[in-house]
Parts: structure tokens; C-alpha cells; sequence
């Protein structure tokens, strides 16, 4: 098997000194799946967009196909035949799903007829196991599908080198596997596949050759079937398998607890982007200090639901009960002064304010619960005691407070926006896949942070990760085409709620 793709000391330093690639050398193999492996602010996504022409390497050199490379642009990328799917899809929202596949052909030089688009991306789709409405606008999209709108882009331009960066984020066990063998299958024809991943057992299924990232370093590459999980581990984090401190602890069943609850959400009908009942007469309960879990497949009312409970889309029918006051008609900030701590599943744009300093972010969130820091005007000097203790809270790695959060990894700017949501005390915490593209010892520290606030609050966790809700609930909602299909108790009926997510 052939070099299609050689990387020969790369470095990246972002601004503040993050040396996110340092010295990253490495072969990608005609017709295989090369997984990247790592933690979260490893360099894995650094290193695929050098590649696909969105960060300009300080050093080194890539040879693509025998010839030197050096993309100017993502379009020069495309045009030759470098396609990548980011872990976090940015759509023209103002465009219908079919607008914006034929805006990237057109981009990467492609000519197709409507009519033969529709036809293509309907006999994909069908591969791949699931539906899309191409005449759906793309501000409507839920994360999941705005992934899997950006694979079918990759297939319809029969790309020779395909990366995706935590393409299985928002998909369940069986649209991996139709993934796995579609990539197989590409694979099979020839083309170089780049899998980056934070999932040990995910690279194992489905990778040729396995290359671990740590640090911004390539610290291994192995064989698919010569490794293990140990092994894979030990090089991810160290002899020492990550920072101390960071197990989950076993969680215990909390008994209803008595008085009012925190939350109630009573017969609640909610209108989807085009008018459409996609919440349908869902009521749930949320006590005080319990977590309570809402599983279901991308698609069928969650986002939704989130997005009512946190008063950015007002229902056509039902009520929404936070702390015995009605807040269906108040607004989001009431919410967030009456207790509500809100965690979304986009860091940048939803969590985190893009091109504002970390120390910003932090002051202008707590602005509505914390008096001390100021009321119009900001005390700065209090606002930068205030940022540090936050920070300190997950340990997040920044080169320094009045570093923009968009040079953080994806990790480190989850940490952030969770000890911020959490430094208000609040009284509920609502999160929407919480963990979505974190890494191992992340995702812990995440939810071990979740479930010790909630001793002392509670919490209502929205989550594709049937996995994690088992882990942390208490009770756990399962949503199918926006309606709840089934309420399940600790132990765990698995079968039986994987039929409910099923409808």
C-alpha cells in the first residue's frame, strides 16, 4: 500500500504561544482508514485543517500523491480532492440544505443539475441509513445532521482524501456501524481516509492504522490488530492515565425527593422550524437534587425541548414550572436570574461569545447573578478575580485571561463554559449533549462536576450518549418523533430502551 499523503514537520503556534503541532510527521496510506487518536487539545484538528487548507503550518511540508502541497485556501483544498468534516458543521443558515451542497460542488468546481443532485443525495442517504429534507434551511439543522449533511457533501464530491473529525458525535450505534462499512467501502476503492477521534474503541472498529496524539506530538502508530486499549490509552495520557482525581463515582438512585420539584414541564406542544409539532404533549418532572436524563435519537424533539425550557422558542401549548414560578412566557435572562445554569451543545456562537477574551465571556454571563462584578459597568479588577477563580475550577489551559476563547481547544472550552454555568450556584443546570466531541478524561471531569452540583441543585441532562445517561441518572425520558415513548428507573432496563428510542 502506497504513500497518498506524507506530513513532514508540521508545526503550528497559535497566538499566545499554543503550540498546538510540534513537529508532527506522519504517512497516510492509499486506501486505508488512518485513525487519529487523542485527547481533547492534542493537535488532531490542527493538524487535518493544515491539510485542508484552514491554518497556515509556521514549518514543514505535506507531499500529496507524489507532489508538494500547500493548500492557500479550503476551496484549493477541495479542488483537489481534499474534502474535511469539521466536528462542529458551519452552514449558510439563510440557505435550504440543497443551496448549500451545491454552493460547496460549485466551490470545488463541480456542475450538477438539480435534478441529479436530489437524485444523488437521496440514493446516499439511503446508504447511510437516514433521511434529509433538502428543503429544510440550514439554521433549522441539529448538529447530528448538519454532520451528516457534510458527509454526503464528501461523497457527492468523490473526494481522494476524506477527514472527518468526530464524525459519530451525535450518532447512535447503528448509523456508526452503516458508517463503518460505507468508509470500509471507500476505502476499498482507493481512497485515503482520515478518522479523528477521541474514542479508543472507535478507532480500534474501524481503523487500518492507528496514530496517537499527545501534546501536539505523534507519540505512536500502530496497527489496528496489534494494539489494545491499554496500550492506546498509555500513550494518550501518559504513564500516568491522566490527571488524578478524575473518576466518576459510582452513582446511587436518588429517591423522589419530597416538596415541589424544580422543574416542571406539563403538557408541552412545540412548533419545529416550519411549523411542525415537534414536541408533543411531553411532561416531566425534575426533582431537587437528582439528575434526570433525556435520551433519543438526533432528530425527535430534543433540541426543541432545550430550546423551550430555556425560553429561546415559546410554546404553542403547555406550561414550564422552574422553582414554582410559571416562566412559560419569561424571558431566557429571567430564567438564568431565577436559577437556571444552561449548558448548549454548540461551545462558540450559543456558549461561548467568539472573538472575546476568556475573562469577557466570563464577566458578561455572570453579569445577571453576580452583583459584585458590577451592575451596568463592569469592575474589571473584579472581574478578572472572579475569571481566575472559574478557570481554576477545571484547570482550563489558557496562555492567559485576556486570551480570546477562540484559540482554545474544543475541551478546554467546554471546561469553561461548564465551571462558568457552575460558579453561579444555580438551582437547575440544563445541558444538551454535554460531553459531545470531548475526550476521556474530559467528559469525566465534565459530568463528575455535573453530578456533584447537583447534590445541592439539580439537573437535566439532553443527551444522544445513551451511554452517559445510564451513568449519571436517576431517571432517565426517552423522546421518539417528539413524543415520550417511555420513563425508566435505576436499574436500567437497556433493551427496553433502546426499543423506545427505536418508536
Amino acid at each position: 500500500m502506497d504513500t497518498f499523503l506524507s506530513i513532514r514537520g508540521v508545526r503550528v503556534v497559535y497566538p499566545g504561544g499554543i503550540i498546538a503541532n510540534d513537529d508532527v510527521s506522519l504517512d497516510v496510506r492509499r486506501g486505508e482508514i488512518l485513525a487519529l487518536l487523542g485527547e481533547n487539545g492534542a493537535g488532531k484538528t490542527t493538524l487535518i485543517k493544515v491539510i485542508a487548507g484552514l491554518v497556515k503550518p509556521s514549518s514543514g511540508e505535506l507531499v500529496l500523491d507524489g507532489v508538494r502541497f500547500k493548500p492557500s485556501s479550503y476551496r484549493d483544498a477541495l479542488r483537489n480532492g481534499v474534502y474535511m468534516v469539521p466536528q462542529m458543521p458551519r452552514f449558510f443558515d439563510g440557505l435550504t440544505v440543497f443551496e448549500d451542497i451545491l454552493l460547496t460542488l460549485r466551490t470545488a468546481g463541480r456542475g450538477i443539475s438539480g435534478r441529479d443532485l436530489r437524485r444523488k443525495v437521496n440514493e446516499l442517504a439511503g446508504r447511510l441509513g437516514f433521511k434529509v429534507d433538502l428543503d429544510s434551511y440550514c439554521w433549522s439543522l441539529s448538529m447530528g445532521e448538519k454532520q451528516r449533511v457534510e458527509l454526503l457533501k464528501a461523497l457527492l464530491l468523490d473526494s481522494k482524501l476524506l477527514m472527518l473529525d468526530e464524525p459519530t458525535t451525535h450518532m447512535a450505534s447503528h448509523e456508526f456501524r452503516l458508517l463503518r462499512e460505507m468508509l470500509r467501502g471507500l476505502a476499498s476503492e482507493g481512497k485515503s481516509i482520515i478518522f479523528v477521534t477521541h474514542k479508543v474503541r472507535e478507532a480500534l472498529d474501524i481503523a487500518d492504522r492507528i496514530a496517537v496524539m499527545r501534546k501536539g506530538r505523534v507519540v505512536g502508530v500502530f496497527k489496528g490488530e496489534e494494539v489494545d486499549e491499554d496500550i492506546l490509552i498509555k500513550y494518550m495520557f501518559g504513564e500516568s492515565n491522566g490527571p488524578a482525581g478524575l473518576a466518576l463515582e459510582t452513582y446511587k438512585s436518588l429517591q423522589s425527593p419530597a416538596g415541589k420539584p424544580i422543574l416542571e414541564v406539563l403538557d408541552l406542544w412545540v412548533r419545529g422550524a416550519y411549523g411542525q409539532i415537534a414536541v408533543k404533549g411531553v411532561t416531566m418532572v425534575v426533582g431537587r437534587s437528582e439528575i434526570v436524563g433525556v435520551a433519543g435519537l438526533a432528530g425527535n424533539g430534543q433540541r426543541e425541548l432545550f430550546e423551550a425550557i430555556i425560553g429561546l422558542r415559546k410554546p404553542a401549548r403547555g406550561r414550564i414550572i422552574l422553582d414554582g414560578e410559571d416562566v412559560t412566557d419569561r424571558s431566557p435572562a429571567h430564567r438564568v436570574r431565577k436559577g437556571l445554569a444552561i449548558i448548549p451543545e454548540e461551545r462558540l456562537g450559543w456558549g461561548l461569545a467568539p472573538g472575546l477574551s476568556v475573562v469577557e465571556n466570563v464577566a458578561f454571563s455572570l453579569l445577571p447573578v453576580n452583583s459584585t462584578i458590577g451592575g451596568f459597568l463592569v469592575d474589571w479588577r473584579k472581574a478578572r478575580g472572579v475569571a481566575e477563580e472559574v478557570v481554576a475550577m477545571t484547570n482550563v489551559k489558557i496562555p492567559s485571561l485576556d486570551a480570546s476563547v477562540d484559540s482554545l481547544s474544543g475541551g478546554n472550552m467546554q471546561r469553561l463554559m461548564v465551571a462558568r454555568e457552575l460558579y453561579k450556584k444555580p438551582k437547575l443546570i440544563i445541558a444538551m449533549n454535554p460531553t459531545g466531541g470531548l475526550d476521556l478524561q474530559t467528559a469525566r471531569l465534565v459530568k463528575s462536576m455535573i453530578v456533584a452540583s447537583s447534590r445541592s441543585s439539580a439537573a437535566l441532562i439532553i443527551s444522544e450518549d445513551l451511554e452517559e445517561l445510564l451513568e449519571v441518572s436517576d431517571r432517565i425520558y426517552v423522546m421518539s418523533s417528539g413524543v415520550v415513548k417511555g420513563v425508566f428507573e435505576k436499574p436500567f432496563n437497556v433493551d427496553a430502551i433502546a426499543r423506545a428510542m427505536a418508536g
